[in-house]
């Protein structure tokens, strides 16, 4: 364990987002962390792909177990549903 010194209003802030998510303070950090490596994470992908060409688009193998069968009762009920 280790403290650190931060404003009265970056304290407040995390207080009260911990208390929204009823989480401890220590458990909000890390969470808010985690999103922000997530947006950067996701960001370089969008990033990436931007600069790929068409051709190198094309090169990426496409996997089918990723696109809806709506020939399986099963996919076609969580369809009719609205999604996942």
């Amino acid at each position: 364990m280790t403290t650190i010194k931060v404003p009265a209003e970056l304290r407040d802030r995390l207080a009260a987002r911990a208390k929204r998510e009823h989480i401890t303070l220590a458990a909000t950090i890390a969470k808010v962390l985690d999103e922000a490596e997530e947006r950067q994470f996701w960001d370089a992908v969008r990033e990436e792909n931007a600069r790929l060409t068409e051709e190198e688009r094309g090169r990426y193998v496409h996997d089918s177990t990723l696109l809806d069968d709506l020939d399986d009762p099963e996919d076609r009920a969580i369809s009719i549903r609205g999604g996942w």
